[in-house]
């Protein structure tokens, strides 16, 4: 739809009925502009006739009071969009924390179930060394749990009394007594044993014949 600025200077005000042409045209240029409709270039739209100075002046106000709601309505929709996409921005944001925070959890788990198989493979190495200290011949192959192989060695060195109907702080408490004689110092545990000698293996068998000999020199001098 065009427009022509034919002008008429014999005729004053508003052509009749050119409000409304006007208002129409208006608001399908202000439809174009929103992409609201098409543009139409085969010629088959009526042109616009401007006649007078009225019609004229009344047609650059619609206009421009069209454009500024149009102008407004682009930046309205602009500012929706950038608040949309701020909006969605936040959003993956939040979600991208909360997937690391869960991979986060995920290998702080993991690296405390490693610790705990660490530190159970270790205490249990510690025992088994300590119960071949103790009891070298007991099979532990097929005792699966601590208190179990614990209770065993109790029972190897004392016997069933000393395990049966008894409770596992008391296994615990005489399987550490075992534990702390095995892991001695040699020389202490003969010492607290009372079966220290102040002489060395061969020193006694020497000492052992040189009282013997002596004795039995000495036989007659004793009647």
């Amino acid at each position: 739809m065009f427009f022509s600025r034919n002008k008429h200077p014999d005729r004053q005000g508003m052509t009749d009925g050119i409000k409304d042409t006007i208002d129409t045209f208006v608001k399908e240029w202000g439809a174009l502009k929103r992409e609201q409709r098409e543009f139409v270039a085969d010629g088959s739209e009526p042109a616009l006739k401007l006649l007078t100075d009225a019609d004229a002046a009344y047609f650059v106000r619609a206009m421009e009071d069209e454009a500024a709601r149009v102008e407004a309505e682009i930046s309205t929709q602009i500012s929706d969009m950038k608040r949309q996409q701020l909006a969605d921005i936040a959003q993956k944001d939040a979600q991208i924390s909360a997937i690391n925070r869960e991979i986060e959890q995920a290998q702080a788990q993991i690296a405390a179930q490693d610790a705990e198989i660490i530190r159970r493979g270790n205490a249990r190495a510690d025992l088994l060394a300590t119960v071949a200290k103790i009891t070298p011949s007991l099979d532990t192959s097929k005792l699966a749990k601590d208190a179990d192989i614990r209770r065993e060695v109790v029972r190897s060195r004392f016997g069933d009394a000393a395990v049966n109907g008894r409770s596992e702080a008391y296994i615990d408490e005489r399987f550490e007594s075992l534990a702390a004689q095995a892991t001695a110092d040699p020389f202490a545990r003969v010492m607290s044993d009372g079966l220290a000698s102040p002489l060395g293996a061969k020193d006694a068998a020497e000492k052992a014949w040189r009282d013997m000999v002596h004795d039995m020199n000495h036989a007659h001098r004793k009647h």
